[in-house]
Order: structure tokens, then sequence, then C-alpha cells
């Protein structure tokens, strides 16, 4: 068992073209359009919600949902299921029970920005830093980021998801300002901008500062203004903290319990504070499907921008896209049955929400719950699949086998861009299939379906990115949200020689990029681990991200990693010393890394089992658990030793780099390889 995912990760605001579209004209008799076998009309669409929602397995949930289908510029339905709590049993209604709706917040954000380009206010080819206040972002390359690169994900900024400290459930935390937040968190740029797929959170907040910056109006005044109130949105806001977030249903963990009301930092966030009714959203999506005008006739976006907004500008493959401006692929994209569609996906605590759009039929579903086990998602397939039926097309079915040879450039280790600790392999077999396993142990068989394309045994599509010398840079699949890179090849250290007994681990992360270095560089194999320097490199590898809060301790202010290390403790990986003090300069002992380590592996959700390893004296009693834990998973190098059933883990003695480097390998990779 492995780390695959963050606490973090759980709070961010999650994940997930056509033709030019007809002018909406309010008179126009009601008309439907035959699919597959069956026809979209309020009617049949009626019959068919309640039977999705009868569903054993989707009652089980008991969840408040709001669902709305919209085609060719009428409301087919709006239905409520669920009831706002279980104490009034008051049900859902579709026009006056809000929902947070995530990150379909995004798409909203990016009108606006649609809005402000229409209007000659600013270019899509802008140098971000133009809006910045004169700040200069950290960017190697020769490349500028550009509002276009915040509209599709491809910015090149190191991660910056939300986290603990944008969900407050304690009252007297303070709330940031947009402007304060995003200058207090802004990435660097760490890939070249404009030339891979990540899944932005940041981007889009950035977004959202700038249509407040442009306008010279606060984001929600404007959305407001512009967006919300010419559509006749009257129940729409990015502010939870006025009457509509008052109406929000009720939403309930897995044991049934009320979940805490919480805020959001900074208060209207750009990327996901937005709160709708499924009756608001009827009136976006048949505006955006039908020429961009509301019910009363006002534009409120140009044609070009619709268009825009409806078509992909990066797809990793022709048959694999990845984002519109604004919206994305859908999830899973092989559901999409070969249809063009678009989509939006939104999480954030106790709700979740989707939207997805097929622009050639003008017809969209909204659906927002307060369940969190993907129902979402089970209605868009099953929505497809009655109304849309068709098989995916992902490249040509006989498309010819190539050799084990030429199929070599494939192989190797990708790390995701955005989730660090999610590593796929790749190996080129004889029969001219690729094999893919990942760190749980699964492994699927990809056939070829065209140059840089293949399918996996369920239809799903894995499709590569080479650079102009034909090199193979990123995958994706594991993940629909983001690119996979490519491992470099290690370049190794001047003290670390190939038969060195660390050399797997110090070569493997540096190829991952988790550590840096030249071969005329030493690593310092030896060099004993300071425990400021531990906290850094596991805070660094699995991007947690540094607090924002004060230092618990008294003497860590003159610590470069001060806030890493508050952040260590905000997770529940670490306490102190006793009486304030953390001592960051102290080599850290080996049993004290143990502690750390499994309070990570627990954080990740990896059950930790009692052991009965016997151990050798020298563990501290407060130190036993954790270092059987780590002997049982495997998690140490060469240095622990066994004789007679007894394991050395030299528990007080300090660690080093070496062992240091074992451990974070070992917590993102087995010992032996991912594939066999």
């Amino acid at each position: 068992m492995r780390i695959r995912s963050t606490a973090a990760g759980l709070l961010a605001l999650t994940l997930a073209m056509g033709t030019p579209a007809a002018v909406f004209a309010q008179e126009k008799p009601l008309q439907t359009a035959v699919s597959g076998n069956h026809v979209v009309s309020p009617s049949d669409t009626a019959a068919f919600l309640d039977a999705f929602f009868a569903r054993e397995e989707i009652k089980k949930e008991g969840a408040a949902t709001t669902v709305s289908v919209v085609q060719n510029g009428r409301v087919i339905a709006e239905k409520g299921y669920g009831s706002i709590d279980k104490t009034s049993g008051k049900p859902v209604d579709p026009a006056q029970t809000p929902f947070r709706v995530g990150s379909i917040s995004k798409v909203f954000t990016v009108m606006g920005i649609m809005q402000l380009a229409d209007e000659g206010k600013l270019k899509l080819d802008d140098n971000i830093e133009k809006y910045l206040d004169g700040y200069k972002l950290k960017n190697p390359f020769g490349t500028p980021v550009t509002v276009e690169m915040l509209l599709t994900h491809t910015t090149g900024f190191e991660v910056r998801d939300p986290t603990a400290d944008n969900i407050l459930y304690n009252p007297s935390q303070k709330q940031l300002s947009l402007k304060e937040h995003l200058f207090k968190v802004m990435p660097p740029v760490v890939r070249e901008p404009g030339t891979s797929y990540m899944y932005d959170n940041f981007a889009s907040e950035l977004a959202g500062y700038i249509v407040e910056k442009v306008s010279g109006e606060p984001f929600n005044d404007y959305m407001s203004k512009h967006v919300f109130e010419p559509l006749g949105m009257t129940s729409s806001t990015f502010d939870p903290s006025g009457e509509l977030g008052q109406r929000l249903p009720v939403a309930y963990g897995p044991d049934g319990k009320e979940q805490p009301e919480y805020r959001v930092s900074p208060t209207v966030l750009p990327e996901g504070s937005m709160l709708t009714t499924s009756s608001d959203m009827t009136k976006f999506m048949n505006a955006f499907l039908n020429g961009g005008r509301a019910a009363d006739g006002k534009q409120i976006l140009s044609q070009s921008s619709l268009q825009a907004m409806q078509t992909y500008h990066v797809s990793i493959h022709p048959d694999v896209p990845d984002m519109t401006y604004g919206l994305e692929a859908p999830m899973p994209l092989s559901a999409a049955n070969g249809r063009n569609v678009i989509a939006k996906g939104g999480s954030i605590p106790g709700f979740q929400s989707y939207m997805f759009l097929l622009p050639e039929a003008k017809t969209a579903l909204f659906v927002s719950s307060t369940s969190v086990s993907g129902l979402n998602e089970k209605l868009y397939e099953a929505f497809m699949d009655y109304y849309y039926p068709g098989k995916p097309n992902f490249g040509t079915a006989n498309y010819p086998s190539q050799s084990q040879a030429a199929l070599h450039k494939f192989e190797g280790i990708y790390r995701d861009l955005r989730i660090g600790s999610m590593l796929t392999g790749i190996r080129a077999n004889a029969d001219g299939t690729l094999t893919l396993g990942d760190q749980t142990g699964i492994q699927h068989v990809l056939k070829q379906t065209g140059d840089l394309l293949f399918v996996d045994e369920q239809g799903n599509p894995a499709a590569f990115k080479a650079d102009e010398e034909g090199q193979i840079q990123y995958i994706k699949y594991s993940n629909p949200g983001s690119y996979a890179a490519k491992a470099e090849q290690a370049r190794g250290f001047a003290d670390v020689p190939a038969d060195h007994p660390y050399g797997q681990y110090i070569y493997g992360l540096q190829s991952l990029g988790v550590i840096t270095g030249t071969p005329e560089q030493k690593f310092g194999t030896e060099e004993e681990v300071t425990r400021e320097q531990f906290i850094h490199a596991l805070m660094h590898q699995f991007q947690f991200p540094p607090s924002r809060n004060q230092s618990v301790f008294k003497d860590t202010a003159e610590s470069p990693y001060e806030a890493e290390i508050q952040g260590a403790v905000d997770l529940g990986l670490l306490s102190g010393m006793g009486n304030g003090r953390f001592e960051p300069n102290r080599s850290i002992k080996r049993e004290e890394a143990a502690v750390i380590v499994r309070n990570l592996l627990t954080l990740s959700g990896i059950p930790v089992n009692e052991s009965r390893t016997m151990l050798a004296g020298d563990t501290s009693p407060w130190a036993e658990a954790a270092v059987r834990t780590l002997i049982d998973l495997q998690i140490h190098g060469r240095e622990v030793t066994l004789n007679e059933g007894v394991y050395d883990y030299g528990s007080r003695r300090a660690l080093n780099r070496q062992e240091l480097a074992a451990i974070q390998y070992l917590l993102m990779l087995p010992e032996k390889p991912l594939l066999p």
C-alpha cells in the first residue's frame, strides 16, 4: 500500500466545439428531439429522472438533490428529490433551494472574462502581469502566462489547490480578501506556459481577480450585475454569507450526522463559492446554448465568445479533449458515447454538482446534491445511454500494431502534474500492446488505436504527447484532470555510483523531480538530517501547502521552513518537544521520523494495523507502534537488520540523507518496480 491522496486534496474544489447556436426565441413552440429510441420531452424526462432516483442504491444515499434539463431553449424538467433537512422533511424546491456548486463557478468566472474581452477591455493574449499591480511572476521560461492560459488551465503554475485554510469552521477565523489570498499564495511557473494541461483552481481565482481589476467592480457585484441579473438568475450569488446561504440544504456525513457549517476564505471565491438553484441554471444553460440571449432578448455574450466557450482549445489528442474556455471533457469520456459533450463538475465539502451540455443537440443537464458518492456521474452516464446511445470513438480499431522496439519510447514512470504522489508505469510488450500499472498493483493492457493513442480493456483512452523531437513528454489516463509527466533519466551525483546500495532510491527521486542535483554535485549520503529538513522534504514531496497560521513553536522563527513546520502541525503530522519548542536544527532520530511517517500514512487513509513485530530494545515505547508499521510496510533501506526474528531499526540513531531517500521513495513506490 502506498500514499495515493492527501487530506488537502479532499478540500479541493475539483473536478471535472460545436456549430454556432441559434438565437433564443421565446415565441417558438416546444420542440423535442429524437435521440436513439427515446424522446427528450417533459413527460419522458420526468419519468426517466423519477426512475433513476427511485433506484435503491440512489435512495440509500438519502441526499438532497436538484436537477434540471433543457433542450432547444425550453425547460424540459426541473425536479427536486429528498428533503432540505431530516428534521422538517421539507422537500427540495428546484426554484427555491440553492446548492453550493463548487467548480461550476468557474464557468461563470470565464463568462466575466469573455464579456470584458467582448467590450475590448482586455485581450486573451495579454500577459497576466499587466493586471498584477507590478508583481512579476517567477517564470524562468521565455513564454509569458496569458489570460487565455488561465481559461484553459495551461499556465504551467505549480499546484495551488484549496486547503484547510480556505474552509473555515471556526466563526472567529478571519476571512482574507481575494487580493490578499492571491498574492499570499502566488505560485511560480514550473513548466513552459501553454505546453501542458493541469486542472488549476488558482488560475480560475486569478481570472476572477482580473475581472474585478478590469471592471473596477468587486467580483460578486460584477457577476450579479452583468451575468445573474440579465439572465434572471435571482437565486444565484458568489457570496454565501447572505440570505441564500441560509437556505442551503443540510449535508449529512456517511454516519448520518449533520456536517458542520463552514465559511470559505476568501468570502468570494471565483473558482468555487457560487450558490444557485436548478431553476436558475436552466436560464443559464438555455442562454448558453441558444445564442447568448436572456429570456428578455438581452445579449449577454457575443456569438464568437459563446463559440469559444463551446469549443475545445486544448486536447492531448483530437479524440481526447481537455478544455474549452471554462468547460472540460466529461468524465468518463467514454460515457459520452462518441458525442460532442462539454462538461463541468464541482465539489466542495458536503456538495457535489455536475453540468454537461451537448451543443449540437442544444441539450443540457444540471444536477447538484449533498451526496458525495458519485451520484451525479451516475446520472450523466444513465442519461447519455438512455437518450444519446452510441459507442466511444477513440482512434481506429484496426490500427496496425507496432513492434516492441517502436513502443519503447512510451516506457517509463509518469508523475501526475497535480497529484505528485500519483505515479503510473508503462511497459512495452512483444504483442504490440502496452501494460500500464499503478501504485495499487492494478494493471491494464493498452491497445494502440492511433499514433499516440491507446485504449484499455474497458475502452477508456490513454493519450500521449510528444515534443518536437518525438520524445514522449506526457500521458493522460489515470487522472482526467491532469497530464502526467514522464520522469527524466536521473543524472546522478558524484558520491552515488550506479551500484550504491541506496542508488535506486536516490536516482528514482531525482528522475521524479523530488530532489535535484547534477553529476558534479555530492548528495551527501551520510549527512544527518535535521528536524526542519525532514519536515520540508515530506511537505515538498507531497505538495502540502505551507501554513498561514502563526507558529505554535517558540524556536522556529529563524527557520526557512517555519510555515511548512506549522503546516505539518495543522495536518496532525507532528507535535513538538514540549514547552513550546520544536528544535528545528537538531538531527532527527529515526524513531521520531517513523512517528511522523506513520501519521502521514494515517492521514492519507492507509490502514495501519496492529503489529507483533519484535524489536530490539533501543526503541522508545512511544515510537514502537510507528517503527513496527514502517518495518511491516518495508518503508526503510538496508540499514534495518533482522537477527533471529528480531528487527534492529536503529531507532535512536540520527537519520541520514540516504535513509531519508529510501523512506521518500518507498512512500511513493514499492520496493519492486510498478511493473514486473
